[in-house]
């Protein structure tokens, strides 16, 4: 019998919401590869939903400074790494190249490299100026011994290839794994305490650093229509965005819930009358890129109003499954939600439109492609 081939991920993150390294795991397994994957921990709370991916997890102080969980995970990963044979490492982000690099050439084992952040528009960094000349430069160092670099949009592979003179870069966008939709219901309005003639506006996802949020709030305190805001998700902006709800009063109309397991999220999408995929122009990597929320929303057949950024629009208007404007104008993102909360015909072509693209757009579209681009 032929020894499958074995593909260790290594990955900086708690895995309790990574989703596309789920997938891009969980595919490679159907595709009869050997995955393992490495990622950390800041408690001992139980990981749910990785069932089906054997996983090791190191473990970091949820109280220590950045440089010295990094220090940390880069030792303890490169041991890791240099201990366990592999066929092929693979650096899911930045984070563990250093690790990777080295063992990959201890070892003589190639690596893959998906940089779905762009590093060089990264939101979080643009007002930081030495740090991002640190993770560029380290970017820099690693990123073409990989053999293969992979992204979310074709924007993206694009200025990769032109930094650093990559010949090719693949495109693996942020699809969703294909599954059973429910039907649309009212869980949030039994959740919230809301009536079941209230409409739900709907952003999903991480609370990050000049992300848009708050322009959203700002902008759903002029919306008139009898609706509210509910911002499903965690991050580092949560408490900030929680004092400005406070503060304009909108504690009756604005709220929060989750965050969820990827498999339990498309429950809560489905309660949503428009999804707001409204993601600020800071950076390049805001601006090409291809958001999760994007894609749930379209599989969940809930019309969304979403950035006129070109990859964006590219998948929101080209399938005509929403409306596309400039995220940075409060007044236009109120008057959008409640013209498009009025317009019941409008609302019912979008979902029409969901409908029919919502089985093309799936993960598994990728799944050859991707097994291909591991048989080193």
């Amino acid at each position: 019998m032929k020894k499958k081939k074995s593909i260790i991920f290594a990955v900086y993150d708690d895995l309790e919401h990574e989703y596309r390294g789920y997938k891009t795991a969980l595919s490679l397994i159907k595709c009869g590869f050997d995955v393992k994957i490495i990622g950390v921990k800041f408690s001992n709370k139980k990981l749910n939903g990785w069932d089906e991916i054997p996983y090791k997890r190191i473990r970091l102080g949820k109280k220590f400074p950045l440089v010295i969980n990094m220090t940390i995970f880069w030792a303890r990963l490169m041991f890791m790494l240099i201990s366990n044979k592999a066929g092929c490492f693979y650096s899911h982000d930045i984070f563990p190249l250093l690790p990777v690099y080295a063992a990959s050439k201890l070892t003589r084992t190639p690596y893959i490299y998906d940089a779905h952040e762009f590093w060089h528009g990264n939101s979080q960094l643009e007002n930081r100026p030495f740090a991002k000349k640190f993770w560029v430069m380290y970017e820099k160092a690693f990123i073409r011994s990989a053999s293969r670099v992979l992204t979310v949009s074709r924007s993206i592979a694009d200025e990769l290839k032109k930094i650093y003179s990559l010949s090719n870069v693949s495109v693996f966008t942020n699809l969703p794994l294909k599954k059973t939709v429910p039907a649309k219901n009212k869980r949030i309005h039994s959740m919230l305490g809301i009536d079941n003639d209230c409409r739900i506006v709907l952003y999903q996802g991480h609370f990050l650093v000049n992300n848009g949020l708050e322009t959203i709030v700002k902008a759903f305190a002029r919306v008139k229509s009898k609706a509210v805001l509910v911002l499903a998700g965690s991050g580092s902006e949560k408490q900030m965005l929680q004092k400005l709800v406070f503060d304009l009063s909108l504690e009756q109309r604005v709220f929060f819930i989750g965050p969820f397991p990827h498999k339990e999220l498309i429950n809560y999408t489905v309660c949503a009358d428009i999804g707001l995929c409204l993601i600020k122009n800071h950076g390049k990597s805001f601006y090409y890129s291809t958001p999760n929320k994007m894609f749930e929303f379209i599989q969940a057949k809930v019309p969304q109003i979403a950035s006129d950024f070109p990859e964006i629009s590219s998948y929101v208007k080209n399938y005509g499954v929403g409306i596309v404007i400039d995220p940075s104008d409060p007044d236009l993102i109120s008057e959008t939600i409640d013209s498009m909360l009025s317009d019941k015909e409008q609302l019912a072509v979008f979902k029409a439109n969901c409908e029919k693209v919502s089985e093309k757009l799936v993960w598994e579209m990728y799944e050859e492609d991707l097994k291909g681009l591991f048989k080193l």
